[in-house]
């Protein structure tokens, strides 16, 4: 009998792993508008109602956010150079006053923008000569309950960090 029960289940398993299928995804977005179109040089790509779509590099890896992102096949020779500094910002979720400290290995010139979840930029300064330790506060007092952007770039804009921050 057990013979018998053995010998059904392990057939039965056959049959079902004979009989399976791969499943394959594809990447969909579900949005209000959207096109493709080609012309000579160009493609174009778009979707309406996502509100933030970006890609970050770091060291070794690409992060792309959002629902609409190229499929592309990156060659090592394109890739910029990794990010040579660190950024921390807190207290996050914020209240009144924003904590930006650097990590870096020598001192260099940065652009500090905030921005809202549409894109516009609500602040930006320009700080110079900043140093490895170095903290900068951001004044977040008159703000509005919310997400913001914390956009940190290099004066030559060749490289870029973006922070999320939740305004309480």
């Amino acid at each position: 009998m057990k013979r018998f029960l053995f010998i059904f289940i392990a057939a039965g398993l056959t049959g079902n792993i004979a009989n399976s299928q791969s499943v394959q995804l594809s990447p969909t977005v579900i949005a209000s508008a959207g096109g493709y179109g080609e012309g000579t040089d160009i493609n174009l790509s778009w979707t309406l109602g996502e509100i933030a779509v970006s890609t970050l590099q770091g060291n070794n890896m690409v992060l792309t956010q959002g629902f609409h992102q190229p499929i592309n096949k990156i060659d090592d020779a394109l890739l910029v150079d990794p990010i040579r500094w660190q950024v921390v910002a807190y207290p996050n979720p914020v209240d009144n006053e924003l904590l930006v400290q650097f990590d870096l290995p020598e001192p260099e010139d940065f652009i500090i923008e905030l921005q809202d979840v549409t894109g516009r930029i609500t602040s930006q300064e320009q700080f110079k000569g900043v140093y490895q330790g170095d903290i900068v506060p951001i004044d977040m007092t008159g703000y509005k309950t919310g997400v913001y952007f914390l956009r940190i770039t290099t004066k030559d804009r060749e490289q870029v960090r973006v922070i999320s921050i939740r305004k309480r």
